[in-house]
């Protein structure tokens, strides 16, 4: 007795794509939710190497420093910068820098928001490499 699925002259005539078209599916889904996230901005830290602090090696590369006081006052290379010009300031000394480095340090008591914020100020002024520095206490 012959089953209905089975024919012996024509044998399968018919691919199911059901189960392709589902897997399928699952994965647009599954890229459509991490493509963000492999293209979020980041911002990379590395420690320091022993061997360049050491080694005392002279930099006269241009660079910004950039200062954040506790009292709201920002410092780039020493000079006091209005809130609103720190990207424009930075701008202008990184396209003088080879090196495009900025070297970013904060009092104790400024937030973790203003520093953040510095530092995508500068990234978006073309900062390529950043800093954060930390300050010795004044005793």
């Amino acid at each position: 007795m012959k089953s209905k699925f089975q024919d012996t002259d024509a044998g399968l005539t018919e691919i199911n794509l059901t189960s392709l078209i589902d897997v399928s599916l699952v994965l647009v889904v599954i890229f459509m939710v991490m493509t963000p996230m492999i293209l979020q901005s980041t911002i990379t830290v590395s420690a320091p190497n022993v061997g360049n602090a050491a080694g005392g090696e002279k930099q006269t590369e241009l660079r910004a420093e950039v200062y954040l006081k506790s009292t709201g006052e920002i410092l780039i290379n020493g000079v006091p910068i209005a809130g609103k010009g720190v990207t424009d300031s930075l701008r202008v000394l990184l396209d003088k820098s080879q090196k495009k480095l900025v070297v970013v340090s904060a009092d104790e008591e400024v937030l973790h928001e203003r520093v953040v914020a510095t530092l995508d100020a500068a990234r978006q002024a073309g900062a390529k490499e950043l800093s954060i520095v930390k300050r010795r206490r004044k005793t």
